[in-house]
């Protein structure tokens, strides 16, 4: 008898199983016990058509579609409607501009790969910001000397309309589409249903010195009509006849500005990273549960690199919204909203296609275990609620320099996810801190220079997130 074999005859050497066929995998680099196999920053390499089926907007669009309809798994458990209120002051949500606050509806959409046990999508409703006076056309200038058609901007002239503090509150929504959907100031008696036709651009810079709004108009978007459904879509751009009627405000009087509806959803696929599991300690750690950096990510930021453990990075987000990858969740609130894209065209290929026919019927909804934990979990830590709710108000989520040395690229305030309070002299007006793991959330008072669970108003003191019931006379509403 040979020596070595031991006593166990089935033994197989670590040679796979010939019971289960041999999974295919991607073109790339796959660490085995002679080249670092269970070593941290491994990496694979999908081949371009892979890439190209991963990246399609398409699978994402008909998931979120089959999700919202009903087909095999349930589109969302419940919606909330929140009230993000703000302190007054530069660069927030003032009494002037909105009596309330930023107007939120977040939809839960129970899953079983989110450590919570949901994702949520948190929708800044149609009309959270109307300007107060009609669109002029002596207000507006089109800018299209330059060679490049995308750099044409137009520039809303609001002296008149708003002082410099007033103003400055349009620094939160940088990056936002707004559209000529209003045809009053009021919110939301004055937003036009099923507005066909009504066109948008996004606001890219806002002066203080010169009082003026600028967008780019190289990159129009309107509502259109399909089959009696109305869907948004991307115009193409004409640089030689930049103010065709179809892809311009209305300026003759009749209508407002007001933002268009704004969206932002926690799961990896939109977020474009993953956050550290906080709520339990789980059978079988993963990467996720302390997420580490990604091999393949140069991480230049400090603020990225000081919440290694916490959270990673493998997407840096746009400050454009319209320039970000949307979910299935999202899709599915699109419809929900009535501002579903028009169907995209990058098809998946042939048979990563045929496999998508089927996605909604062999998509596994939770099992009776995975509900009753879903129940028991469900906002039980507001790690990710509050990231979806923060991103949708205005914050940012994860800035780039160094906040902790006072180094920001944006001048919007931020959300602080610390275990421990930030230092006074790291923050702005109207910082948000929420520590770890829990439901504790405060905002940044710069006249004190502390943080705060309350805002004051009209002498009563509000939560900063204020939810309400669907009867209360200041919640908000969707105008589809």
């Amino acid at each position: 008898m040979g020596k070595g074999l031991g006593s166990n005859p089935n033994r197989n050497f670590g040679l796979p199983s010939i019971r289960r066929p041999i999974r295919p995998k991607a073109k790339g680099v796959y660490p085995d016990k002679s080249t670092g196999v269970g070593e941290y920053g491994s990496t694979q390499f999908p081949t371009i058509v892979e890439s190209y089926n991963r990246e399609s907007d398409f699978k994402r669009w008909k998931m979120g579609q089959e999700m919202y309809f009903g087909t095999g798994k349930s589109w969302g458990d419940q919606q909330i409607n929140i009230l993000a209120r703000f302190l007054n002051g530069v660069a927030t949500l003032a009494d002037e501009i909105d009596e309330e606050g930023s107007k939120e509806v977040v939809t839960v959409f129970p899953s079983s790969t989110s450590p919570e046990g949901a994702w949520y999508v948190a929708t800044r409703v149609r009309g959270s910001f109307i300007l107060p006076n009609p669109i002029q056309s002596s207000a507006l200038s089109y800018n299209t000397s330059d060679p490049d058609p995308n750099n044409h901007t137009l520039t809303y002239n609001v002296s008149g309309i708003y002082n410099s503090n007033q103003l400055a509150i349009y620094y939160s929504v940088l990056g936002d589409v707004f559209e000529d959907s209003a045809a009053g100031p009021t919110f939301p008696d004055d937003l036009v249903e099923k507005d066909v036709g009504s066109v948008g651009f996004t606001l890219i810079d806002v002066s203080l010195g010169s009082m003026t709004m600028t967008f780019d108009l190289s990159k129009p978007y309107r509502r259109v009509e399909r089959n009696k459904n109305i869907y948004w879509k991307r115009e193409p751009y004409d640089p030689d006849d930049p103010k065709i009627p179809s892809y311009r405000w209305k300026d003759d009087g009749s209508r407002h500005l007001c933002s268009a509806h704004s969206f932002f959803c926690c799961c990896p696929d939109h977020l474009g990273g993953a956050l550290a599991n906080l709520d339990y300690v789980p059978d079988k750690t993963t990467l996720d549960d302390f997420p580490l950096p990604n091999a393949n990510r140069s991480v230049l930021s400090q603020w990225e690199s000081q919440g290694i453990g916490y959270y990673r990075q493998w997407r840096t987000l746009p400050e454009r919204r319209d320039q970000r990858r949307e979910c299935k969740h999202i899709h599915a609130q699109r419809w929900a909203c009535g501002v579903p894209w028009l169907e995209p065209d990058d098809y998946p290929t042939a048979a990563e296609r045929d496999l998508l026919e089927f996605a909604s019927s062999y998509e596994r909804a939770l099992n009776p275990e995975e509900f009753f934990m879903y129940f028991r979990k469900k906002r039980l830590s507001w790690d990710r609620f509050v990231l979806s709710i923060a991103e949708s108000a205005g914050l940012t989520i994860f800035p780039g320099g160094d906040p902790r040395a006072g180094i920001r690229t944006s001048g919007s305030p931020m959300l602080w996810h610390d275990s421990i309070e930030p230092d006074p002299a790291w923050c702005r007006n109207n910082d948000w801190w929420l520590q770890r793991g829990t439901q504790n959330l405060k905002a940044f008072n710069s006249s004190t220079g502390a943080f705060q669970e309350f805002i004051p108003k009209s002498g009563t003191d509000y939560p900063i997130l204020q939810f309400l019931e669907p009867d209360s006379p200041i919640v908000p509403k969707i105008v589809r």
